[in-house]
């Protein structure tokens, strides 16, 4: 059970802070089994490798163009 002081810290961070905190949980071995992973790439590196040069190729194609 959690105590009431570190709920309360919790509750008073900004969403930035909580969303950090949870994806921190997420990455925690003892929690693997309750975190969601629709796209299935937490165990598909494969696929993960490609989904990131994908989004690279992406980010570069449109890139800030010089006027």
């Amino acid at each position: 059970m959690l105590s009431k002081e570190l709920l309360d810290q919790v509750q008073a961070l900004n969403d930035d802070d909580k969303l950090a905190l949870f994806r921190t949980l997420l990455r925690d071995p003892a929690l693997a089994q309750y975190a969601h992973d629709p796209t299935g790439l937490r165990y598909n590196y494969e696929l993960a490798q490609q989904l990131l040069e994908e989004l690279e190729r992406v980010q570069a194609a449109t890139g800030p163009e010089i006027e």
